[in-house]
């Protein structure tokens, strides 16, 4: 862990608070133990009194689920406080091989530069969502989205320049805004390498945990680290206690993968060459080449992702072979247990901590930002909305005239309970009863016989 903050200021006077790295050494090892070399980087808002910036570095384990390495909270995130943090992380992970070591991120601000001032040689990734985000502003619709998609998810140069033409065929406009953004190589599956053994184009990793946190964010700075590491040593061990009961060898979410390519092998038929190569045709003509030996297909998804695609496991189908045995090592199950044995280690309360030697820091100068502050992410105008429906319950509404169900007493049309006993009461009081009917008849019976005599 370590602090900055700003010098003594006069006699007497205490430092302030500038930011805080910090990578736990049980996350540093699991990281080193089994994940894969991707890492996200992202950066949010702290909501609190003191407003900052927390950024953090998230990599992936063996079932695609995010593992944490760092965080730390800064004044602003610009390219010096991304070159501050990019510099503890290079030394804790003890990154000398960069090309080995790949980033993705939402190309937040100062964050280009700083990679290439502290780590030249590592790839770095764009999300591609937050680049369709930017695309849709001026070229919105769903055709474009999927074409979109559909580019970044080719994975050999060829599909990549084939998808281009036939989007500048749709839309010419649409067509030079992607030529004028990065390099496909930040973002298009043709350009990955294929050591790292994942073709992620989104920054999901990132995107989780921070909604994970998105509580402990209201909080005082150290309040909120220690929520997220309370948050982090439970999550470990349920995420450990999840998969001891899974059964395989891989984990649920690459099961899924696995299954889904499986199911999508039906429609190509392989021929063998007698030793480890196989031809694999499929719908539309299409036509691709098998190395089992070498763990190869044409396509490029095999290499890129680690994981057997469609065209090899219909050739591993007909060597009557199990896909599972075929899969890269970083998603065994295995090595998933090698990364969650580290695990956090409980603490006392601060009352048994022994005394610092550093001075005492003041905190940093709260700043209050006009109107009210929003909880909320800022949705996208295309995100669903689901315009309070969270909120609204189903309620039968029952008239508390008539009893029934469907409509107020405002607008209802019988009379109540009480009115229609008093009706009923006028009625009867204005009708006489069978008893007086028969005295006034006697009454008139005798009269009359008075007059006949």
């Amino acid at each position: 862990m370590e602090i900055m903050f700003t010098p003594f200021r006069g006699s007497g006077g205490n430092p302030i608070f500038m930011r805080l790295y910090c990578c736990l050494d049980p996350l540093k090892k699991g990281f080193k133990n089994g994940c894969r070399p991707i890492i996200g980087l992202d950066g949010c808002h702290l909501k609190g009194v003191y407003r900052g910036q927390l950024l953090i570095a998230i990599a992936a384990d063996p079932n695609n689920g995010w593992w944490p390495i760092a965080w730390a909270v800064v004044e602003r995130e610009a390219t010096e406080q991304w070159t501050w943090f990019l510099k503890y992380l290079s030394d804790d992970l003890e990154i000398e091989n960069q090309c080995h070591y790949t980033f993705i991120s939402d190309q937040q601000k100062g964050l280009d530069r700083a990679l290439g001032e502290v780590l030249p040689g590592c790839e770095h990734r764009y999300c591609v969502q937050h680049m369709y985000h930017n695309f849709k502003k001026k070229h919105p619709g769903l055709a474009l989205k999927d074409r979109i998609w559909n580019i970044a998810s080719c994975t050999i140069v060829e599909m990549y320049d084939k998808a281009m033409e036939e989007l500048q065929t749709f839309d010419k406009d649409a067509y030079e805004w992607v030529k004028k953004a990065p390099h496909p190589r930040h973002w298009c599956k043709a350009y990955f390498p294929t050591h790292v053994k994942s073709d992620m184009i989104v920054n999901n990793l990132c995107e989780s945990f921070n909604a994970h946190i998105k509580d402990a964010r209201d909080q005082p700075i150290i309040t909120m680290l220690e929520i997220i590491r309370e948050y982090l040593m439970e999550r470990i061990q349920r995420r450990r206690a999840a998969m001891e009961k899974c059964k395989g060898s891989t984990g649920p979410l690459i099961n899924e993968i696995v299954q889904t390519r499986v199911k999508h092998s039906s429609q190509w038929m392989p021929i063998w060459n007698a030793l480890h190569g196989y031809q694999v045709k499929g719908p539309r003509g299409a036509q691709f080449a098998v190395d089992m030996q070498k763990k190869y297909c044409t396509c490029r998804l095999w290499e890129v992702s680690g994981i057997p695609c469609c065209h090899a496991i219909a050739a591993i189908f007909m060597r009557e072979e199990d896909p599972y045995s075929y899969l890269d090592r970083s998603y065994s199950r295995g090595l998933f247990f090698q990364i969650y044995e580290n695990v956090l280690q409980s603490i006392s309360g601060d009352d048994h901590w022994p005394s610092s030697t550093m001075p005492v820091l003041n905190p940093p100068i709260p700043v209050t930002q006009p109107g009210r502050p929003k909880k909320a992410r800022r949705r996208d105008v295309t995100e669903g909305r689901d315009h309070g429906r969270r909120l609204r319950r189903r309620v039968v509404i029952h008239c508390r005239k008539c009893g029934e169900i469907g409509h107020n007493a405002a607008t209802c049309k019988k009379p109540s309970n009480e009115e229609a006993q008093q009706g009923s009461n006028q009625s009867s009081e204005a009708q006489p009863s069978n008893q007086q009917r028969q005295q006034s008849v006697e009454k008139e019976r005798t009269a009359s016989a008075c007059n006949c005599y």
